[in-house]
Parts: C-alpha cells; sequence; structure tokens
C-alpha cells in the first residue's frame, strides 16, 4: 500500500469514527430528553360521555359519594387498584354532584384528568405507562385514589 493509499485509508476511519460519535451524541440527547420529564407533557383526557365505553374495570361514584359524613364504606372515600399495562379504568359518576378523576401524581407525560363529570358522566383512561398513579377528585379532597399500573412478566 502506497504512502498516499494510507493517508486516504486514515481520514476514512478518522470520518467514521467523528459519525459513529455524532450519531451516539444524538441518540443519548433523544433518548435522556424522552425520559427526563420533559415540560412539554400534556394531560390526557381519554374519553368522557355519557354510553357506556369500552370493557375494562369499573368504578362507580355512588349516589351521596359528595358528602364527607356518610358512613365509611357507603362513600368512594378512598381506592386503589393494580392493573396491566394498557388496561382501561372506567370510572362512573352515579351521583347527583359533579365529580373530577385528576391526576396528581404520576409516571413522566403520563397525566390525566376528566374534566367536570357531571351526574350520569363517564370517563374512560388507559394506562400505558407501568407505575404508580395518584389521584382525587378536584371538588372533593376526600376522594382519592391509586392505580398502581404492572409490567407482564
Amino acid at each position: 500500500m502506497t504512502r498516499r493509499e494510507r493517508g486516504v485509508s486514515g481520514v476514512a476511519v478518522v470520518a467514521v469514527l467523528i459519525t459513529t460519535v455524532a450519531v451516539a451524541g444524538i441518540a443519548a440527547f433523544y433518548t435522556s430528553s424522552l425520559t427526563s420529564g420533559s415540560t412539554s407533557c400534556t394531560t390526557v383526557n381519554s374519553q368522557s360521555s355519557t354510553s357506556s365505553p369500552e370493557p375494562g374495570v369499573h368504578v362507580s361514584m355512588y349516589s351521596g359519594a359528595a358528602n364527607p359524613s356518610n358512613a365509611p364504606g357507603y362513600r368512594l372515600d378512598n381506592i386503589t387498584l393494580v392493573i396491566g399495562i394498557n388496561n382501561t379504568v372506567i370510572w362512573t359518576n352515579d351521583d347527583s354532584a359533579a365529580h373530577t378523576v385528576s391526576s396528581t401524581s404520576t409516571p413522566a407525560c403520563a397525566a390525566f384528568d376528566s374534566g367536570n363529570m357531571s351526574s350520569g358522566a363517564v370517563y374512560a383512561h388507559t394506562f400505558g405507562v407501568p407505575g404508580t398513579y395518584q389521584y382525587d377528585c378536584k371538588y372533593h379532597a376526600w376522594m382519592t385514589g391509586a392505580i398502581v399500573v404492572k409490567a407482564g412478566t
């Protein structure tokens, strides 16, 4: 191999190394921006309607749930569900008072909010990210819940 051919090979190797480092740097930046809890996340309002949505775990806000003086066990004051990824939870407002299902703590970019749920309203949310989701009713602070989403084994 001539001296000139070795020089061209060396330049090619350096160019490949620079390209590899640049691609790795872009990939590392892109991955870290996805997992850093970026503020560009949006709250998800999966479904809100007055008709029965798709199958899933059903939670009812019973008539009288808005009254904190109801006997324990009568009102939906604290609930915890454990589900798998891509399962849906469906909340139905069977109370005469309006309620919300609003996340207070979730995995990154997984917030949800039903908005105002009048009597008879239905809200469904499909949980696609493993983790613990805390939620409450914005109108009734004692109405809280947690959804624990577990990845399959």
